[in-house]
């Protein structure tokens, strides 16, 4: 790669990191690296998940791992902090997506396709 395309992907990185998604997405990550409640329990789901895998043979210990463990991921789902963070990623992973069909379109000419023929002429 040649430093004039270092240049100008240094130059869109700036831009994407000025788009306040990065912004929200860096800040909820933060979030939930700070919230011991919720590593705690992601702590403690993949302490179960690893103790599952040693109860093999015993069904009834199994089961109730494994109902701890959907209970666990049950509250971690449903956390506001998870949600944000989870919400903010998304939004952030549409974005860079949609960057990088630009980059293909610039480059090749050609749309990536969205499964939605009513977008292009269809496939073939």
């Amino acid at each position: 790669m040649n430093e004039e395309i270092e240049k100008k992907i240094r130059e869109a990185a700036d831009l994407i990191k000025a788009d306040g998604r990065y912004g929200k997405l860096q800040a909820s990550l933060e979030e939930y690296e700070r919230c011991e409640e919720l590593n705690e329990m992601v702590k403690e789901y993949n302490t179960e998940q690893d103790l599952i895998i040693s109860k093999v043979g015993d069904d009834e210990g199994r089961a109730v791992v494994q109902a701890r463990i959907e209970e666990l991921f049950e509250k971690i789902t449903a956390h506001p902090v998870y949600i944000e963070y989870i919400r903010a990623k998304g939004e952030f992973e549409k974005l860079m997506n949609d960057v990088y069909g630009q980059l293909q379109y610039a480059v090749t000419g050609q749309r990536p396709c969205t499964h939605d023929c009513s977008t292009c002429g269809g496939c073939g």
